[in-house]
């Protein structure tokens, strides 16, 4: 780009349309006739003189007389009477469209002193030049308005200014406009003459604030020629302080070491313009008296409010404080808003000048002047962090506020950091000692493990130890741990099961949560008998009140009942219960609240628990609880039947895994991606994908390693080979049975296994498995359990029954989220009609099961069943060549396939709900990646998505497949 000297000569009036508007106003008053004053105030580099050249410019301002000076540039320099001399000079800066006073008899270079007098003040002195002067301005203004601007008039000098107010007073009626351009941040010469002219009824102040991101956007844009990345110039305005001069000199210098207008051009931004701020402030400092100084180093450590908690850790009256504060702002090192410093640099810049030991007694300092007046906990907290010792018992307490606090915002760094430092105080605290664990565990689980295997070895009893080692297994559920650290928590968990008895409520609650615990490991618990009734499945977990922590026990209890298949009514609401409570609790409650809810079908409650985990982890995009959460809400997704949306959430959360953590990391979520390339037609692609994962993983939860063997199942069918997947399928069956794991729709193999069976002609194999199934529905309740045991029952059983069977299935399926499903059913009801020869009825059934599973992205069986709809005689209504097909987005068209499917209201509306929440959670991913706000990032979407441009994250995890 060429010519960038002359395009950005006035490029700092970008952001000035409000002010400059004002001034235009005060322009058209004076040609009325109203004489004013505007004062134009800001830190230097803000665009003063910049904002008075385009004002001069606009066509307010032609044909009148235009006097223009600079305060200091006359001859004798800042004598008296220098701004004037200035402002009337004969080289004084004409307007556009104006002729040049003539001189004469009556110009003011005749009856000015001279320059180089140094005389005080004295009104009768000066009147009779004050008077020429006067009756020179009435003559100028009776041929057109006058303007008279000064620049840098914080220098101007007394004589000047005292004419100026003189004039004023003066020049009512007449069309006259006094402009006067101050640096804020500057000492004024003669404050006594400001006061007087400040006074007067016309006056108006009009202060230039900094640049806010979009200024600085088209700011960089100029200087790039090509629009830029949102972070470039969101960091720009950071760094900078919103300072136009700084921002330009910033952007030409990353021009000029061959940045891009990109992220990595923002990141160098970032870097750049902290050490051109430091060096500034440095310079700044360097010209300061003692008292400032130490008045910026307290700004570096509290900001700038308020001003007394400054001045009396600075030890310094609060004017210094202020001049202190105006000072740092003008140099830049404050944010645009004026609340902090811009940069960690920066700061560093501002302490530079104290020794190790200075900093950490003004840090100390700092905490108890923030502690003393009742400030956040949090706020006191980052000064203890700071001292080399806590030692005292009160910053300990402090600590552990802050950590409770950075818990509840899910910024689990801040909570790890302020714990450690508690237990540098209190070592003993073994509470402490867990909620540090517990915070380290969403960004770095495996020393979080370490954590808690330190804390289970100091507990002495057998209630701590299981108290320990459930927090222990539910921090660390789908955590790869070593062989060894998993058998010892097992022990743990086993020894607790084995030891707790009823004798106190404390131990039958901590026995019921390692029950449920256990249940989730793959161990079942086999010691039942004599403490409660032994039945054929896992006896149902009974919720007891008056218990220390009843929301674990409640949410331990509910997913135990979940997962066991007991009381439906119950765990719903145990677990409901919980959410309510739960916010400020550990993010494993919500985890097992939401996995809960989805057993139930209530899927809105779910993924609003989940929604929960992901806004308290958005401060930690990485951490391994947000990577959970994402994976769990793939898992729902695909449930329901959205596997398009499933597989994108599945893909974002591998992304945040990058290379990062091992395939036994993200089993869970590549197994959700297999079972969703086995709809879509592709088994060979799911087979490839599930092959990058290690066959059997020790370290895996009983869920994950059930996910896995039935998506492997579902592959191997998919590709040809029934009686493998069978094998399988029976695989995954035994690990449930074996791990107490009994509810029929955590993983339905059975239902699974039948429609295998049925397809082999083999249904004689096939009927125990679906009474089993068909039993433990009903114990359940759900429509999604009742319609999967009909369908299952259904495939195996000839003539009528069978069609009676499967058209139950497709009733319970229609009022279940469970879209998929319910396409299966209508498939197989529409292929048992036809076989049994009422072709019109099938007809309807394929065609309802065509609909359905295409709106749900199971091409695989929309395929199947138009096949088999066309060989029947029929065709599909609406098809997708239809014109108006063209105009509606995928998902318009999965909802419309579901409308016209005749798909229940509850079915459109679910799909509709979880669509807009995986919308939700993508674009925020975006929105992180690329950098930006929220509103900004909205902007960027649809621009994108106008341009077809955009991809949703992970696009790269199937490559190579």
């Amino acid at each position: 780009m060429r010519n960038h000297g002359k395009i950005l000569q006035h490029d700092v009036l970008l952001g000035r349309d409000n002010e400059l508007a004002a001034l235009v106003a005060r322009v058209s008053a004076a040609r009325r006739g109203d004489t004013g004053c505007a004062i134009l105030t800001a830190p230097s580099g803000f665009g003063k003189s910049v904002l008075l050249d385009s004002l001069l410019r606009t066509p307010g301002c032609w044909g009148m007389t235009v006097l223009r000076g600079h305060c200091g540039e006359a001859a004798g320099g800042a004598g008296a009477y220098s701004g004037l001399r200035a402002l009337f000079a004969a080289t004084g800066t004409p307007a556009t469209h104006r002729e040049e006073t003539d001189g004469g008899a009556g110009h003011p270079a005749e009856f000015l002193p001279g320059p180089g007098g140094t005389q005080r003040f004295s009104l009768p002195t000066a009147y009779p030049v004050f008077r020429r002067l006067h009756r020179h301005a009435l003559r100028l203004m009776a041929h057109r308005p006058l303007i008279l601007a000064l620049d840098d008039a914080h220098d101007c000098d007394e004589h000047s200014l005292r004419w100026l107010d003189f004039i004023l007073r003066r020049a009512a009626g007449h069309p006259l406009l006094v402009l006067l351009a101050r640096r804020s941040e500057a000492r004024l010469r003669a404050p006594e003459a400001w006061a007087g002219l400040l006074a007067q009824p016309a006056m108006s102040l009009l202060h230039l604030g900094a640049l806010g991101t979009d200024t600085v956007g088209s700011l960089a844009e100029q200087v790039f020629g090509t629009p830029v990345h949102p972070r470039l110039a969101r960091d720009v305005a950071a760094v900078t302080g919103g300072n136009p001069r700084t921002a330009v000199r910033l952007l030409r210098e990353l021009r000029r070491r061959g940045a891009g207008p990109d992220e990595a051009g923002a990141r160098q931004a970032v870097e750049l313009g902290a050490r051109m701020g430091a060096r500034s402030v440095r310079r700044v400092l360097a010209r300061e008296r003692a008292d400032l100084r130490s008045a910026a180093a307290a700004v570096a450590l509290l900001g700038t409010e308020p001003l007394k908690y400054i001045a009396v850790l600075a030890d310094v009256d609060r004017g210094s404080a202020e001049e202190a504060v105006t000072v740092l702002r003008h140099a830049g090192a404050l944010s645009p808003d004026g609340a902090e410093v811009v940069h960690d640099a920066v700061r560093d810049a501002l302490l530079e000048s104290l020794s190790v030991s200075q900093r950490a007694e003004l840090h100390a300092r700092a905490a108890l002047l923030l502690s003393d007046a009742g400030s956040p906990a949090d706020q006191v907290a980052r000064h203890l962090v700071e001292l080399p010792q806590v030692h005292e018992p009160w910053m300990a307490a402090v600590l552990r506020d802050a950590a409770a606090w950075a818990e509840q915002r899910g910024a689990f760094s801040d909570a790890a950091g302020f714990l450690r430092r508690a237990l540098e105080a209190e070592p003993d605290d073994a509470e402490a000692r867990l909620r540090l664990a517990l915070a380290v565990t969403p960004t770095d689980p495996l020393a979080a493990a370490a954590l808690f295997r330190t804390a289970l070895a100091d507990a002495a009893d057998t209630a701590a130890r299981a108290s320990i080692a459930v927090q222990y297994a539910m921090a660390c559920l789908t955590v790869p741990l070593p062989a060894s650290h998993r058998a010892e928590l097992l022990e743990a968990l086993e020894a607790a099961r084995d030891t707790l008895t009823n004798d106190s409520q404390t131990d039958v609650q901590l026995r019921d949560q390692v029950a449920a615990v256990l249940l989730l490991m793959g161990r079942r618990r086999t010691d039942t008998a004599g403490r409660q009734p032994r039945g054929p499945l896992t006896a149902p977990h009974q919720v007891r009140t008056g218990l220390s922590d009843p929301l674990q026990t409640a949410a331990l209890g509910a997913l135990h009942d979940a997962l066991s298949g007991h009381s439906r009514e119950r765990a719903v609401r145990d677990v409901r219960r919980v959410l309510v409570a739960a916010p400020k609790q550990p993010l494993w409650l919500q985890l097992a609240a939401a996995t809960t809810l989805a057993l139930a079908d209530e899927t809105a409650d779910a993924h609003a628990a989940l929604d929960t985990v992901l806004r308290r982890t958005a401060d930690e995009p990485a951490s391994w609880t947000r990577v959970l959460a994402l994976t769990t809400r793939s898992t729902l997704l695909r449930r329901d039947g959205a596997f398009f949306d499933a597989t994108a959430a599945a893909r974002v959360a591998i992304d945040t895994v990058g290379e990062s953590g091992s395939d036994a990391w993200m089993r869970q979520a590549r197994a959700v991606l297999a079972s969703a390339l086995v709809d879509q037609g592709e088994p060979q692609r799911a087979e490839r994908l599930l092959d990058g994962i290690s066959r059997a993983e020790p370290s895996s939860s009983a869920i994950e390693n059930q996910l896995y063997l039935y998506a492997r199942a579902r592959a191997r069918w998919a590709a040809g080979h029934p009686a493998q997947a069978l094998r399988l399928l029976r695989e995954c069956g035994w690990a449930q049975e074996a791990a107490g794991v009994v509810n029929p729709v955590v993983t339905p193999w059975w239902a699974e296994a039948c429609l295998i069976l049925a397809a082999m002609r083999h249904p004689a194999d096939g009927r125990e498995l679906a009474d089993q199934g068909a039993e433990r529905a009903r114990r359940w309740g759900t429509p999604r359990a009742l319609g999967l045991a009909a369908l299952a029952r259904g495939v195996l059983t000839r003539g009528r029954a069978g069609v009676d069977l499967l058209a139950e299935s497709v009733h319970h399926l229609s009022r279940s989220p469970a879209v998929a499903e319910c396409a299966r059913a209508e498939y197989a009801l529409g292929r048992a009609l036809l076989l049994h020869g009422d072709e019109t009825a099938a007809r309807n059934r394929l065609r309802r099961a065509a609909g359905l599973a295409g709106g749900c992205g199971a091409l695989a069986l929309a395929e199947s069943a138009r096949n088999l709809l066309v060989s029947a005689g029929g065709r599909m209504a609406g098809a997708t060549g239809t014109s108006t097909g063209g105009l509606l987005t995928t998902t318009e068209l999965k909802v419309a396939g579901l409308a016209v499917s005749g798909a229940s209201n509850r079915q459109i509306a679910q799909r509709l709900f979880v669509t807009v929440r995986t919308v939700e959670s993508h674009l925020t991913n975006v929105y992180r990646k690329l950098g930006v706000r929220r509103r900004e990032g909205l902007g960027l979407a649809l621009r994108a998505v106008q341009g077809r441009s955009m991809q949703l994250p992970g696009a790269s995890v199937l490559e190579g497949t």
